[in-house]
Parts: C-alpha cells; structure tokens; sequence
C-alpha cells in the first residue's frame, strides 16, 4: 500500500485517500501509521481494532454495524477503543445490523454508507 500511495506522491498527487474494510483497512491503518503525513484520508469499514492510528495526521472515518462480530465477540468494543486512542480529526458511526465491512453495502444502509463516505472524501 505505501509502494501506492509513494507513486501518487512522487507522480503530483495533492492528495491521497485510502478505503479500507476489514483486514484491508487493518492494513491501511498499519500503513498510514508507518508514515503518517502520506495518507490525508483514510476510511475503515469494520476495521481499525488492531493498529492504533497515534500518529497519523490526516482525517479518519471509522464505519462499523454495531452487532458485527466475528469468533472473537463483537467489534465494536475494539473498534470504540482504538478510535478513542486515535488523533483528531476523526469520525466514528455506528449502524444498526450486523453486516461486515463491505457487506453494509448490501444492507438498507448502504446507501448512507456511500454517502457518508463521499461527504467525508469530498469536504474541504
């Protein structure tokens, strides 16, 4: 993901952005911890439980269903904690259901899901 997201710097990019679900987004947030003044925006669908984001400097948005689970228990509690650790500026919204990262795409959510993702992508 870095390898990326160096190209987009070094080819003009102004700005760079990063969606990540689940594992993904775990990765995702590795990467934008490993150099945080790369990644500007970064949006975690049912991800963000592991890595800490403590240094990161761009905006984060945290997307989760409060019921999703997996066989270590719900996400949620994780997930709540590690956005608590999480510099500013940062997002979290909580959905009713269970679905899983890219799965809240198939929910009656998805298209809040899709509009809270483009409203966070596009403010200034």
């Amino acid at each position: 993901m870095l390898g990326a997201v160096r190209y987009l710097r070094k080819t003009g990019a102004r700005s760079v952005s990063v969606v990540g679900a689940s594992m993904g987004g775990d990765y995702a947030a590795e990467a934008a911890e490993a150099e945080p003044a790369q990644i500007d925006r970064l949006v975690l669908l049912a991800s963000g439980a592991y890595n800490p984001l403590l240094h990161m400097k761009g905006r984060k948005l945290f997307i989760l269903a409060r019921d999703d689970a997996n066989d270590d228990g719900p996400r949620l509690p994780r997930i709540q904690e590690q956005f608590r650790k999480a510099l500013e500026p940062k997002q979290l919204i909580i959905l009713d259901g269970s679905a899983h990262a890219q799965f809240l795409f198939q929910t009656d959510q998805g298209e809040r899901v899709m509009q809270e993702i483009l409203k966070f992508l596009l403010a200034p």
